[in-house]
């Protein structure tokens, strides 16, 4: 007797702000591609509003949105569908990750929700939801924000009070999900004190190994960065200073190159000028997936010189790239980055140490081809598409496989 196999199994992909691209945007990529290869999960992405001014949120200072409640829109990303929901007083941060009826009804439909987060906070628009919740994240809130918190202007006092009520809420959305999946080492200890080590899964993002890959001509005198630009945690001027130090030491054209959505700040393009490397600069805004690709192939060297990252995607992109990498220690590249073997690791700021490896590899043919050949070779075997999306979709069939209702799986929140 023939028996017909089972329907795909509908999952909805909830991220923040889709259409903003970054890590979480490239996390739910990621996943929606590994799904889709699997057969056994139908992906569907969601997109929660972010921004003070999102046209489908009700805002506070938007009067006519006030009777209508948050809206749901169709868009496209690329080729990709997803729905975008709004949120309800979309000007408070808190008020963002709120559960509202419309989300909640959608989520029910599905057999599985997978949210996509920077924070833990966020899984408190699944609250109300019935359905089995996969949370994954990348950090706390405290730690994301150390470096935007030390102004003293009236707009980092805000940014405190905002950060103080949704790192409660980052301990409080631990207890919303079914199972957390996290990306480092430092994340895993930190939810297992939380809510106990059986819910919790240590289970990193990867990246297509047949979209990012080696080939083609690369240019040795070029050093590529990619990420949001205009994000202090990215920590921009440090990486200008530490080129400035490299391309004196060097006497060569070295160039970099950023990449990203927006163009970085005014204060950065004034440090370039005052360091005399404004011309050796090139910005490369919004690409397409392939474009991308193709720049990282073409760079010697990547660089990273964040203040603080949950993996750091755009690292594991290059190395797949076959691009040897020079990262800060700020949180996730510790889990992609074999120091001495796929890159370098350097101190959070010190921008001395960040110029001498940089100029070790841009001096070095033969060490950065040996580099790069292990960097490919490394996330072949640990961060592909095949490996790390099958840890997720193996902790789908477990969440899917319980019989026990939702409700019992999760602990009460406090």
């Amino acid at each position: 007797m023939n028996v017909s196999p089972s329907p795909p199994r509908r999952v909805a992909i909830v991220v923040p702000a889709l259409a903003a691209r970054g890590g979480l945007a490239s996390v739910a990529l990621f996943l929606h591609r590994a799904m889709q290869e699997s057969g056994r999960y139908e992906p569907h992405l969601i997109s929660l509003a972010t921004s003070s001014t999102d046209e489908e949120s009700v805002r506070l200072f938007a009067p006519s949105s006030w009777r209508r409640g948050p809206r749901i829109s169709r868009k496209l990303l690329g080729d990709i569908p997803y729905l975008h929901v709004g949120s309800a007083g979309a000007e408070l941060e808190p008020l963002r990750y709120r559960p509202r009826r419309a989300l909640t009804d959608l989520l029910n439909d599905f057999d599985l929700v997978q949210l996509v987060a920077g924070t833990p906070a966020l899984a408190h628009v699944a609250r109300d939801v019935t359905r089995p919740v996969a949370l994954q994240c990348a950090t706390m809130v405290v730690i994301e924000r150390r470096s935007l918190l030390k102004g003293r202007d009236f707009a980092t006092a805000w940014r405190r009070v905002m950060t103080a009520i949704v790192a409660r809420m980052d301990e409080t959305g631990l207890r919303h999900a079914d199972l957390v999946l996290v990306e480092n080492a430092w994340m895993r200890d930190h939810v297992t004190r939380a809510i106990g080590a059986d819910r919790v899964r240590f289970s990193p993002p990867g990246v297509d190994t047949a979209v990012f890959h080696p080939g083609g001509a690369t240019d040795a005198d070029m050093v590529l960065a990619v990420g949001r630009l205009d994000d202090p945690r990215k920590n921009i001027p440090m990486l200008l200073e530490a080129f400035a130090i490299a391309r004196e030491r060097l006497r060569r054209t070295t160039r970099l190159v950023l990449a990203g959505e927006r163009p970085p700040g005014d204060d950065v393009a004034a440090l370039a000028a005052r360091l005399g490397i404004a011309d050796a600069i090139d910005i490369r805004l919004s690409l397409s997936l392939e474009d991308l690709a193709a720049l990282y192939r073409r760079a010697a060297v990547f660089a990273l010189s964040s203040d603080e990252e949950g993996l750091g995607i755009v690292a594991l992109e290059a190395m797949a790239s076959g691009v040897p990498v020079v990262c800060t220690r700020c949180g996730g590249p510790e889990t992609s980055v074999i120091d001495g073997e796929t890159g370098f690791l350097v101190a959070i700021g010190d921008a001395r140490a960040f110029a001498d490896r940089l100029v070790r590899l841009l001096s070095d043919d033969a060490l950065r081809r040996k580099m790069g050949a292990s960097a490919r070779s490394h996330v072949d075997a640990t961060f592909s598409l095949q490996r790390t999306g099958a840890s997720f979709l193996q902790a789908y069939d477990a969440l899917l496989a319980t019989n026990a209702p939702v409700e019992a799986l999760r602990p009460a929140a406090t």
